[in-house]
């Protein structure tokens, strides 16, 4: 589990791309329409069905719903209530060992995580840089839902605490960008 992996002894540093919850959850419901190489991901049934009459399924809302949250908190399993002692222990774990990116800055995001471990030095950095991050070759086209839609309030609701979580990474990436700032300037000194 992810709160459980690292101690005082044993440091470690993750990196996370995060992406506003409703909009990763829809483009999930789209993505295992289609991905056949997935496995028991793969949902074709799912192209006859209206995103709405997904996210009304209950196994849809406890397996789905909030799943950022449950992940750093180790609580995979159909946990559909996430306390707020949890709540915050998810937002302690990114704060102390998350190097967050954002999908909606892409670009800087990957540069961030380059400085940060190192990976700037790699030969095929720019080649993989080129094709991964500005061509986007992993991309799902899908149709897009508007907010105040009743997709998006089902997705609000499912994803309640994600969402909370999401706007913390969005004011720690700026956070981390500022410590960066300053470290650099003292660096340079």
């Amino acid at each position: 589990e992810a709160v459980d992996i690292f101690n005082p002894i044993n440091k470690g540093a993750f990196f996370s791309l995060f992406r506003h919850p409703n909009e990763r959850t829809v483009s999930l419901f789209y993505f295992i329409q289609i991905a056949s190489w997935q496995g028991k991901t793969y949902t074709p049934h799912l192209k006859n069905m209206k995103l709405e009459d997904w996210l009304r399924k209950d196994r849809v809302k406890c397996n789905q719903g909030n799943a950022m949250t449950r992940l750093l908190i180790g609580k995979y399993k159909k946990a559909c209530v996430i306390t707020e002692e949890e709540f915050q222990m998810a937002k302690d774990v990114l704060r102390r060992k998350f190097t967050i990116g954002l999908m909606s800055k892409m670009e800087e995001s990957v540069e961030r995580f380059d400085r940060r471990f190192g990976w700037y030095d790699n030969e095929k950095r720019q080649q993989c840089f080129d094709s991964h991050i500005k061509v986007g070759d992993n991309k799902n086209p899908h149709k897009e839902v508007k907010e105040g839609s009743e997709a998006w309030k089902l997705l609000t609701e499912m994803n309640s605490v994600d969402i909370r979580l999401y706007e913390y990474a969005v004011k720690l990436f700026e956070l981390q960008k500022d410590q960066n700032r300053i470290r650099g300037i003292t660096q340079q000194a």
